[in-house]
């Protein structure tokens, strides 16, 4: 059976808490219902959101300043030097005029010519004039004389009409010494002649003679040697006969 009374005070009930709304704000507010815009602290403000820039569209310039855009230094072309590229010659590697020419007193390290000659000696005892060393073009000694090494080449006398001028140098493998052209007056022959001081001063006329004979006869020669053949550093008559044996 529906009962008045009970739904009466119910309703009353609703209307006095829906009339006393404005006393229990100040208050903790009712079970189930969210707080007030009071009890809530106050957010900060939030900067507005900056939209992304646009990409520019294909073939359109960006405007500079933009963040899409590039430097112009960022792809700037290296610049050369002008001292890179030093012209050919200015290097310290290169060589000077100086080294790379021929001076008279350089040594030249390529092999000479071969020739073949026709070597006899001449002596203290059939020089002219005899008993002497006098030589009629004197390049490293005043007189004849030598001991075969390239820098003390021994005296060696040519014909007159020779070919082979004052200071020109021959190595002899036949009797192992340098000699250089110092002289005059050789017999002409048919080929070439190279007449070899054998000095002879210390010894008896014979024995110089034996010795000349020894080493007479058809050779080989180089002409303008290099430095460092095998040479037997005396006079070829020093007391006694120095010349290879066999």
């Amino acid at each position: 059976m529906w009962n008045s009374s009970h739904d009466s005070a119910a309703d009353a009930g609703g209307a006095n808490s829906a009339g006393n709304t404005g006393s229990t704000s100040a208050g903790a507010p009712p079970a189930g219902l969210p707080p007030g815009p009071s009890a809530l602290a106050e957010p900060p403000p939030v900067a507005p959101a900056v939209p992304p820039a646009a990409a520019p569209a294909p073939g359109e310039k960006t405007a500079p300043g933009s963040g899409a855009a590039k430097s112009p230094t960022a792809k700037s072309p290296a610049a050369k030097s002008p001292a890179a590229k030093s012209p050919a010659g200015a290097s310290g590697s290169s060589k000077s005029p100086a080294a790379a020419s021929s001076s008279g007193s350089a040594v030249s390290k390529a092999p000479g010519k071969q020739i073949r000659v026709e070597l006899t000696g001449y002596s203290f005892y059939d020089n002219t004039p005899a008993g002497s060393a006098e030589v009629s073009n004197p390049v490293v000694h005043k007189k004849a004389g030598g001991r075969g090494t390239y820098s003390d080449p021994i005296t060696v006398a040519v014909p007159s009409e020779s070919s082979f001028k004052p200071g020109t140098r021959f190595y002899l493998p036949s009797v192992k010494r340098y000699a250089i052209v110092e002289d005059s007056g050789a017999s002409s022959s048919d080929g070439n002649h190279l007449d070899l001081w054998v000095d002879g001063e210390n010894g008896s006329e014979s024995a110089v003679e034996s010795c000349m004979d020894r080493l007479t006869g058809n050779a080989t020669a180089e002409v303008n040697p290099p430095p460092g053949r095998p040479v037997i550093a005396s006079p070829i008559f020093a007391g006694s006969c120095h010349l290879p044996s066999g």
